[in-house]
């Protein structure tokens, strides 16, 4: 199940198939094989749409009846797709980048799914009406084996935050690691959580996760050590809350340089409280559902 909408452009209008292939090139993700396809993963926040290019057949031209011109419009034939039973932050980042397409190119959107003219697109809009359907599905398909429930407000925190971490990361540089925000899920009871990773005591902003997986490397006994420790959010923060401040991101803290050395010798003495690869694995996004059945 897909979500689609088809970009017009009004009549007399110059605008090419190559200006707006340059434009998604630029701005979005360079074509695929054939350059007619564009399709785009954000893998941060791990949110994926495509937009294609559907050349125009003259010897396949689909009968008369079938061809529904639109007065004042022409078809530019290119077309956007977001899949279904996806968190709602798919919607989010993607009607984004839309409305900015549409914006920059004087393009005009043409929904079927709703009975309307072309019009200029707006997120808000797109989201909503997205969402109405991508949530029925989500609850008409839920499966408690196979897929997880959060609520639109927790995906939504992690999705922000995913999504400004290059932006944080170039305003903190080199010094300074941003980690990304993980899904996972309880292998006992299919429960989703949040995990993040802290390397190495490195100074690191730490945003709101239920655990964070310490990545390790230190001398014992003249032997090198390398292995993880996973903790929860309230161990980590009893041990080293004195060593962070908050930070000026929502839910986030941080720990400079000089609070990170002096956390050195507790980094690398804390014992795990769960065995990741026993407690838990990966939740594909496409398995993560915002709504679920009463």
């Amino acid at each position: 199940m897909s979500y689609d909408l088809f970009f017009y452009k009004q009549k007399g209008k110059e605008i090419s198939t190559d200006k707006i292939s340059d434009y998604l090139s630029n701005n979005l993700v360079a074509a695929g094989e054939g350059n007619t396809q564009w399709f785009f993963e954000n893998k941060d926040t791990e949110v994926y749409f495509s937009f294609d290019y559907n050349e125009p057949d003259a010897d396949n031209q689909p009968e008369e009846e079938d061809i529904a011109p639109i007065d004042d419009f022409d078809d530019t034939n290119f077309s956007f797709n977001l899949n279904f039973m996806r968190p709602a932050f798919f919607g989010t980042e993607a009607f984004k980048f839309v409305e900015k397409f549409c914006a920059d190119l004087d393009l005009f959107v043409l929904n079927p799914q709703a009975d309307s003219d072309p019009y200029k697109s707006n997120a808000h809009e797109e989201i909503s009406i997205w969402n109405k359907t991508n949530l029925w599905a989500s609850k008409d398909h839920f499966d408690p084996m196979q897929t997880c429930y959060l609520s639109e407000e927790e995906c939504h925190k992690v999705w922000e935050y995913n999504f400004n971490r290059r932006q944080l990361q170039e305003k903190l540089g080199d010094g300074y690691f941003v980690p990304k925000i993980f899904f996972f899920k309880k292998k006992q009871n299919n429960e989703p959580f949040t995990l993040t990773t802290w390397t190495e005591h490195l100074p690191i902003v730490l945003p709101a996760t239920d655990y964070i997986l310490l990545t390790r490397q230190y001398k014992k006994f003249f032997r090198n050590i390398k292995d993880t420790v996973l903790v929860s959010r309230e161990k980590l923060l009893s041990e080293f809350g004195n060593y962070f401040v908050e930070f000026d991101f929502p839910d986030c803290k941080i720990i400079h340089q000089n609070e990170a050395d002096q956390a050195k010798n507790k980094f690398n003495a804390i014992k795990p409280e769960k065995e990741l690869a026993e407690f838990a694995e990966r939740l594909a996004v496409e398995n993560l559902f915002n709504a679920k059945p009463d």
